[in-house]
């Protein structure tokens, strides 16, 4: 014991920097009942800052992004990616005893995160207001397509429906500047998924900093709709901003730029207004940033690989995973100076932490092996 003058030890100082070296969020316990992108996605940036995320999943098939997309051994990319830095436990919440698992999980879990439809895990007893009575201090994150209310909201909803409805075909094929007849063209990525993703991980963390000041537990809502709308008013919705009369409208931020042909490929930049096709990409970008003018060769997907800029930063790690063998990805984009996470995993098979996680919470082999039997937890 020391009085209220004496320095602390050394070995509480030395636990401390070691927990820190872990991560921002090392120590904080994630419950991902997540599936596809929005929700697994949102986990991953805690899960890459240290959090300790359990991932839940269906026994037998698990999250259906695991088969989509490219892949090897049973392994897809997009799934390897999203889904790094976790723990997976397999259990049914179609069975009361699975829900009941989940119950029991909760109780020292941090954060509950879930992307169902409004409604589904009301009727299997993992709602909010059922798991706050449980844990107080829990931060339940909900992601949504649509909303909780209004004649969207229970439609089942993917990323195309959101660029649907959010208005960015009509911004892609051009807008007011397009010619008569121009198709409208979706984003060849699940766009509002990700945007929506990292909205999500931001507001858990802003909820988890309100927890630690005194506001207890929360409720963290947020549908893709609202995601999109936020992510593309401050320009794309600039000319219906202002109501009334007196407003000076403009066009998108896209008409100032242009891509350019070279000789060997493109560049991007300011417009430039001229025929560029005389010159080889390396010369025409070399010339305009002598000149102070922002311009951008244009890289194929493969040329990200060897990209110079991208390897001297450092950004593509090579990830050796046990069932995808070697592959690349890229590190976690926010870097700290004190609480960098160094200690990365692959990530899990399906159920390969679930004798793990429920041995913690005391059921013994015997009565894991009977709820296997069952098809509760695999």
């Amino acid at each position: 014991m020391t009085s209220k003058d004496e320095t602390p030890t050394n070995e509480a100082t030395q636990v401390d920097e070691q927990d820190l070296k872990q991560g921002p969020l090392h120590g904080l316990r994630i419950l991902d009942l997540s599936s596809v992108v929005s929700g697994p996605m949102a986990a991953v940036v805690l899960a890459d800052q240290g959090a300790d995320v359990i991932k839940v999943e269906p026994p037998g098939w698990g999250d259906g992004i695991r088969g989509l997309g490219a892949s090897r051994n049973g392994l897809s990319a997009i799934y390897a990616m999203i889904n790094r830095n976790k723990r997976s436990i397999a259990i049914n919440l179609k069975h009361p005893e699975g829900q009941e698992l989940v119950r029991q999980l909760v109780q020292d879990a941090d954060v509950l995160l879930q992307n169902y439809r409004p409604g589904k895990l009301q009727k299997l007893g993992l709602d909010y207001a059922t798991l706050k009575a449980i844990n107080p201090q829990l931060v339940y994150a909900s992601i949504n397509g649509m909303g909780e209310v209004g004649p969207y909201a229970e439609h089942k909803t993917y990323d195309y429906v959101i660029q649907a409805l959010s208005g960015v075909l009509d911004v892609q094929a051009g807008g007011a500047n397009a010619a008569e007849g121009q198709p409208l063209q979706m984003v060849r990525t699940i766009l509002y998924d990700k945007i929506t993703a990292l909205t999500a991980a931001q507001g858990i963390t802003a909820a988890l900093l309100a927890r630690a000041r005194g506001a207890g537990g929360q409720h963290v809502q947020l549908s893709m709709l609202d995601t999109a709308v936020y992510f593309n008013w401050p320009d794309l919705m600039w000319n219906y901003s202002f109501k009334g009369q007196g407003a000076q409208l403009a066009g998108d931020l896209a008409d100032v730029c242009e891509v350019s042909e070279t000789s060997d490929g493109a560049i991007v930049s300011s417009y430039l207004g001229v025929d560029t096709r005389q010159y080889e990409t390396e010369q025409l970008v070399d010339l305009l940033i002598e000149n102070e003018i922002p311009v951008g060769r244009v890289n194929r997907r493969e040329d990200l690989l060897s990209d110079p800029q991208i390897q001297a930063t450092g950004i593509l790690q090579a990830v050796d995973h046990p069932r995808g063998g070697e592959m690349v990805q890229p590190r976690a984009a926010v870097r700290f100076s004190e609480t960098q996470h160094t200690n990365n995993t692959p990530s899990a098979d399906l159920g390969e932490h679930t004798v793990e996680i429920l041995s913690d919470l005391g059921l013994t082999f015997a009565q894991m092996q009977d709820l296997a039997r069952q098809g509760i937890i695999a």
